[in-house]
C-alpha cells in the first residue's frame, strides 16, 4: 500500500473493547474510529497539513517498503489492538506494507538526475562551465577548476536532487524554504563576485611556470618519461654552464653575467619540469583539489575555509532530508558565518589579482 490507498480494517468485539476501557472518549462510537499506523498515524493515507507530524514518523530514514502496524483507535489515544498471523492456506504474510519510495518516479528521477550530472562532469572536463578562465593554466595546458564555480554547482545539484528526492516520499511540491534560497544565493552571490574581481585582471595565455612544455595529450606515462629526459638534459646543461664559470676570467664581467643569465633561466626551466613531473604523477583528484585550495601552487587558507564549510553544510543538509523528511532551516548565524567566509575568499582574490 502506500499514499492515497484504502483500508478497510476488520474490527472484532468493538463493544467489548470500548467497555473495557478505563476512560471512554465522549465519542465513541465506529464512526468515530481513526486510522493507526505504527500506534501513531489517526488519519487516512492522504498526507495533508494537519496530517504531516504524523507522516513524518512514518517517513523518516524512508526505505522502499515499510512494514507498518494497521489498527485504529479514538483520536484521544486508545488504539485497539492488532495482531495477524501468518494466513491458514497460503501461509503468506499477512503484515502489512507501507510503500514509501515509488520504484517507477524513482527509476525515472535518478535516470534524469544522473544524466544531468554526468552531462555536467562531461562539459567540466571538456569545456570551461565551472573553469576559471582568468587564471593561468595548469601544467596539462587547461585552466583550473574554479572554486565559486564549484560551490555553485554543487549546492544546485544537492537542492534538486533534495527536493525530487522529497517529492517522492511525501508528495510535496513546496518543499523549498528560505535557508535553501539564502544558500543557493550566497553560492551565487560568490561566483558572481569572483567574476567580477576575475574580469579586472587581464586573461593570461600562460605563465612562465604553467606552460605546456610536452604533448599533454598522451597518456601520462609517456609524458613522465619525457619530462624525466628533458629534466635529466637540463640538468646536464646547467652542470656545463658552472663547469664553463670556472673557466672565466673573473675580470671579464660580461661573459660572467652572460653565464649566470643563462643558468637561471636554464634553472626556470629545470624547476618548471620538476613541477610538470609531479604534476602528472598526482592522482586526478588531487589536481582538483589543487584547483580549487590553491593559489600558485600554494593551498590558502580562504579557499580551506569555504570548502569546509560548505562541505560540512552539505552533509548536514543531506542528513536532514533524510531524517525528517524535509528541507534544513539554518539559522541565521549559520548562513551568516558562511556569507562571511564568501565574502573573505572574494576580498582575497583582489591581492591575488594584483599578484598576477
Amino acid at each position: 500500500m502506500q499514499r492515497g490507498d484504502q483500508i478497510w480494517v476488520d474490527i472484532i468485539n468493538f463493544k467489548d473493547w470500548v467497555n473495557s476501557l478505563e476512560k471512554k472518549p465522549d465519542n465513541h462510537e465506529i464512526k468515530d474510529l481513526i486510522l493507526y499506523l505504527d500506534h501513531f498515524l489517526g488519519f487516512s493515507l492522504v498526507r495533508n497539513d494537519s496530517s504531516k507530524p504524523g507522516w513524518s514518523h512514518v517517513l523518516n530514514q524512508p526505505v522502499l517498503n515499510r512494514r507498518v502496524i494497521v489498527s485504529a483507535g479514538f483520536s484521544s489515544g486508545e488504539e485497539i489492538p492488532s495482531e495477524l498471523t501468518l494466513d491458514k492456506v497460503t501461509g503468506e504474510d499477512q503484515q502489512f506494507y507501507l510503500t514509501i519510495i515509488p520504484k517507477f518516479r524513482t527509476a525515472f528521477g535518478l535516470i534524469v538526475i544522473l544524466g544531468a550530472l554526468i552531462a555536467f562532469l562531461a562539459l567540466a572536463r571538456y569545456t570551461h562551465i565551472i573553469r576559471d578562465a582568468a587564471a593561468p593554466r595548469r601544467p596539462d595546458g587547461q585552466r583550473p577548476y574554479s572554486l565559486a564555480r564549484g560551490q555553485m554547482a554543487f549546492w544546485f545539484f544537492l537542492v534538486i536532487a533534495s527536493y525530487f528526492f522529497l517529492w517522492i516520499v511525501t508528495g510535496d511540491m513546496d518543499t523549498l524554504n528560505t535557508s535553501v534560497l539564502a544558500l543557493i544565493g550566497i553560492s551565487a552571490g560568490t561566483a558572481l563576485g569572483s567574476a567580477f574581481v576575475d574580469a579586472a585582471k587581464p586573461v593570461p595565455s600562460g605563465s612562465s611556470g604553467n606552460q605546456p612544455i610536452v604533448d599533454v595529450t598522451r597518456p601520462h606515462l609517456e609524458v613522465l618519461a619525457e619530462l624525466k629526459r628533458l629534466r635529466a638534459d637540463t640538468q646536464k646543461e646547467l652542470e656545463a654552464l658552472q663547469k664553463a664559470r670556472t673557466l672565466i676570467s673573473s675580470s671579464d664581467k660580461q661573459v660572467l653575467d652572460d653565464n649566470e643569465q643563462q643558468q637561471n633561466e636554464v634553472r626556470e626551466r629545470l624547476a618548471n619540469y620538476r613541477w610538470q613531473s609531479a604534476y602528472f604523477a598526482w592522482p586526478t583528484w588531487k589536481g582538483v583539489m589543487y584547483d580549487l585550495l590553491a593559489v600558485n601552487n600554494l593551498i590558502s587558507f580562504h579557499r580551506f575555509q569555504i570548502f569546509v564549510w560548505t562541505l560540512i553544510l552539505g552533509i548536514m543538509f543531506v542528513a536532514n532530508v533524510y531524517n525528517e523528511p524535509a528541507m534544513p532551516e539554518f539559522s541565521a548565524t549559520l548562513l551568516g558565518l558562511l556569507g562571511i567566509s564568501a565574502g573573505t575568499y572574494v576580498g582575497f582574490k583582489l591581492p591575488e589579482t594584483k599578484a598576477q
